[in-house]
């Protein structure tokens, strides 16, 4: 798996390690949604480093299976950009 850490380049990760990193980007959505920013900067901090320290940096070119975004991310901003706070106002 190739993930992007926004601002930090491409890591190829083991395929053993695939689904622990998608589990963790579903429970970074689900605080967003949740609205627990702490937890979610936290966690989000915890993602980069885990990637940086399991995966072997690679090529801008590779494709990329997976986006995380920066570590610094502010939360409220993250749900607006993927449309949380709309879809809890029943804005479409």
């Amino acid at each position: 798996m190739i993930v992007l850490l926004s601002n930090k380049g491409k890591y190829e990760v083991p395929a053993t390690l695939e689904s622990g990193i998608i589990r963790a980007g579903e429970a970074l959505f689900r605080m967003l949604e949740e609205g627990d920013d702490e937890k979610f900067k936290e966690k989000l901090s915890e993602l980069h480093s885990f990637v940086v320290t399991k995966g072997i940096p690679v090529e801008a070119f590779r494709h990329t299976d997976l986006v995380v975004p920066p570590a610094g991310s502010d939360p409220g901003f993250l749900r607006l950009v993927l449309g949380i706070d709309k879809a809890e106002k029943g804005i479409y």
